[in-house]
């Protein structure tokens, strides 16, 4: 039987699991042996996530943060028993998500060490060395199953979709919406310790982030938009050609949105714990003609569908900031 400080201190660290937009959907309870892992649908994009594919990632993340905290306790967690959830939720009470049980003779897992030191990272990459870009390829080679480099070549190609898929998104005006009611440009703003994307994590001075706040408000997307402008908003091309690589996240038909979160956070940890940093560019995937694109260019295997796209590069030395999170107490379901 875990003890409250216990269950806590494992809540805290599978919190640390990335979400789209930092919105941390994964609730907890545990009861006896037994742990139970909830979805909070009002920590749903409705308008960015309409299938559910972006919270299933993050709370297969979620899961396999979890299963590592216990492991550092000596602990192992079956495998989960995962609900099918249905979008749009039918309400808005915690759904059920998985569970599984605790049992004990686990050794500790060694990425586990690595939770807290991961970060995105949306700023511009120094140049990786020759030892450093071997080590990233010797990582993807080791989940080859689902993960792919992109071609070298293709970088300025992608940047270019990039750019044309987020200026798409944000021609919507319910996206755009969306996306300033998760952004965290002033540390003022009540949710900035909480959740959300921070100016420090998008790697936004503080002009950046001033002139940010004015030109990503949704009236002034839609009138920038009405000029034909969002593409120069959205631009990320040079963050994109300044990456050492660009992988593709993918997945064989038979495997689920939940299990490729708990292989994609395994991988990012990995490279983590090679001295890289990386980011999600969501856009691309989200678009279903530059996922096409990118599938054909990029030769994933036969069947297999692409789930997300990463760009990677050496973790500056001034470091990156650490990302907010809600209160733990908050992330457990009330019993």
């Amino acid at each position: 039987m875990l003890t409250r400080d216990q269950q806590l201190t494992l809540v805290a660290q599978a919190g640390r699991a990335p979400s789209a937009h930092n919105i941390q959907p994964a609730r907890w309870r545990f009861a006896g042996d037994k742990v139970e892992l909830f979805e909070d649908p009002a920590r749903w994009l409705s308008v960015g996530d309409p299938t559910g594919r972006d919270n299933q990632i993050a709370l297969g993340m979620a899961w396999e943060g979890m299963a590592m905290a216990l492991s550092t306790l000596g602990l192992g967690l079956t495998q989960p028993e995962v609900s099918g959830l249905p979008y749009p939720p039918a309400t808005q009470g915690l759904r059920p998500a998985a569970s599984g049980l605790i049992t004990p003779g686990a050794s500790p897992d060694p990425l586990a060490a690595f939770v807290d030191a991961r970060r995105a990272y949306r700023g511009k990459f120094h140049r990786a060395p020759p030892p450093q870009i071997k080590s990233l390829g010797e990582c993807a080679a080791a989940h080859a199953e689902f993960v792919t480099l992109a071609s070298e070549n293709s970088t300025a190609q992608i940047a270019n979709w990039y750019d044309d898929a987020a200026a798409a998104g944000l021609n919507d005006p319910r996206f755009a919406e969306e996306l300033y009611h998760w952004l965290r440009l002033s540390p003022h703003d009540p949710g900035w310790p909480r959740d959300g994307l921070s100016a420090e994590c998008m790697a936004l001075s503080r002009w950046e982030a001033w002139g940010a706040s004015i030109a990503l408000r949704p009236h002034v997307v839609r009138l920038l938009s009405a000029l034909s402008l969002t593409r120069l908003l959205a631009s990320e091309s040079a963050k994109i050609k300044s990456a050492a690589r660009i992988v593709l996240i993918h997945a064989a038909p038979d495997v689920t949105i939940f299990d490729i979160g708990r292989r994609w956070y395994r991988f990012w940890l990995a490279m983590t714990a090679r001295g890289f940093a990386g980011v999600p560019m969501s856009a691309l995937a989200d678009s279903p003609g530059h996922a096409a694109l990118l599938a054909e260019s990029q030769r994933l295997p036969r069947g297999n569908r692409l789930v997300n796209i990463m760009r990677f590069g050496p973790v500056p030395v001034r470091g990156i900031p650490r990302s907010a999170r809600l209160p733990t107490a908050e992330l457990m379901h009330a019993s």
